[in-house]
């Protein structure tokens, strides 16, 4: 009985713990797969933060990008608008840059030219000869108004070109653009007074093709050339610090021989000049000069206008009234010209020398000497001047000289006596009185006075 409890509780005993181990066992494995569960739960918890952060950065992106577009879009929008404006503006621009272009010659072009009005009265004698015997008396004298009218146009070409070109009154007389008023009011002519190119090939370096003015510098008021006379041909020119000079060529007689065995030879001029420009004490300056030039193929031939030799001595031929040159004319000068002031007043003091080197020139010697204190530029300005000038028959190619002094012709001499006064910018009131003697070498001599009193406007 006793065992077959004992039997009974120890069954019951192990059937108990086996329930209990079982037991144990089962927790243990729960225990197991809960913590395998949180172990997963927090993997997905951490994804899961981390897809929500990233799906943060996206739409933070996305915002971003459709900010973007959106200024993108609106910047592209004004780009239109203003792609329409500027289309409209270049079609205005183009209307205006062709009108630009059509008008860009005018940049180009200076207008210049000026207008004198001039009283002249001329005194002269005259020398009768009666029965062998020859006596000088006053000749008629010549009161007449005179007018001179010139309009220049000077283009620059470009950097290192330039043309000029000018009309004046008067379409013959080389020496001179006047015209005499009271010819019945008839229309004044109007000719070609200057027509050139001006290249500068090098630096300080002129070549001067056209009808021109003269290349070379003249002292002072000398007047053994006239102020209008414009030469025609070709000239080079340069300056290189103190030193000047020029070469020219000038054409006054194109002949045309139509005999297959003649000569065609024209009449021209070619000379040169070269001098110094030197600075001196007190702003003053002084330049000195030799010049030469030679009338080729002149001797014996007739460049004359008009046929009038000037002074110069000539013959005919039988029954034939064309003047002929009896010498050649071989010129040399000197000349010199100081500038200077005396308080606030510019002084010019000038003079030249020359001689007709040609054979056989009995009257070969011409002079001049002058000066000016002040000038008539600015408003309520004057100045005063006097020269001496006296020119031999044949000291000086008569074509050339002042067509006022001595009557336009060489053998003469005397005075010029100046003055001027300028009341305002750009207008001048100006006097010259001539007195001169005329035939000095040869003939009797003829006393010759002119006064010329002028308004002259620039503008």
């Amino acid at each position: 009985m006793n065992t077959i409890v004992l039997v009974i509780v120890v069954a019951a005993g192990l059937s108990l713990a086996g329930q209990e181990a079982d037991a144990q066992s089962r927790a243990t494995a729960t225990r197991s797969d809960l913590e395998a569960v949180q172990t997963q739960m927090q993997a997905l918890t951490e994804r899961l933060n981390r897809l929500e952060a990233a799906n943060t950065e996206l739409k933070t992106e996305n915002a971003e990008l459709k900010s973007l577009v959106d200024r993108r879009d609106a910047e592209t929008d004004y780009l239109k608008a203003q792609t329409k404006e500027l289309r409209e503006e270049a079609a205005v621009a183009g209307n205006e840059i062709a009108k630009v272009k059509g008008s860009d010659w005018a940049t180009k072009i200076k207008a210049r030219g000026d207008l004198r009005y001039r009283h002249e009265q001329i005194h002269p004698e005259r020398a009768v000869t009666t029965d062998g015997v020859t006596t000088v008396e006053d000749a008629e004298d010549r009161y007449r108004h005179r007018i001179r009218a010139r309009l220049g146009f000077d283009a620059q070409v470009s950097d290192n070109l330039k043309t000029t070109l000018l009309f004046a009154t008067g379409a013959d007389d080389p020496r001179s653009s006047n015209q005499t008023l009271g010819a019945s009011s008839t229309r004044k002519t109007i000719g070609v007074d200057m027509a050139y190119a001006d290249w500068t090939f090098a630096q300080g370096a002129n070549l001067v093709l056209g009808k021109q003015p003269y290349p070379f510098i003249r002292p002072g008021q000398s007047l053994f050339f006239d102020g209008d006379f414009n030469p025609e041909g070709a000239a080079a020119k340069f300056e290189r610090g103190i030193l000047f000079g020029d070469a020219y060529a000038w054409w006054l007689e194109e002949r045309y021989n139509a005999s297959p065995s003649g000569e065609n030879a024209d009449t021209f001029v070619y000379g040169a000049q070269l001098g110094l420009r030197m600075p001196m004490f007190d702003a003053s300056k002084l330049v000195a000069f030799a010049h030469y030039y030679d009338c080729s193929v002149c001797q014996n031939r007739s460049p004359l206008f008009n046929n009038s030799a000037n002074g110069n001595t000539t013959f005919q031929l039988p029954e034939n009234p064309t003047n002929f040159l009896v010498f050649d004319y071989e010129i040399a000068e000197l000349g010199a010209e100081f500038n200077t002031q005396i308080g606030s007043l510019p002084l010019q003091l000038w003079g030249n020398y020359a001689q007709n080197m040609a054979s056989g020139v009995e009257h070969d010697t011409a002079y001049g000497l002058g000066f000016r204190l002040g000038r008539a530029s600015n408003p309520r300005t004057w100045e005063v001047g006097a020269m001496y000038q006296s020119i031999d028959k044949d000291a000086l190619f008569g074509q050339f000289v002042d067509s006022d002094f001595g009557d336009g012709r060489t053998d003469s001499e005397g005075w010029v006596l100046r003055g001027g006064y300028a009341p305002v910018r750009n207008i001048a009131l100006n006097l010259q009185y001539f007195i001169n003697t005329l035939n000095k070498d040869v003939g009797s001599e003829l006393d010759y006075e002119r006064l010329q009193l002028d308004m002259n406007w620039k503008f």
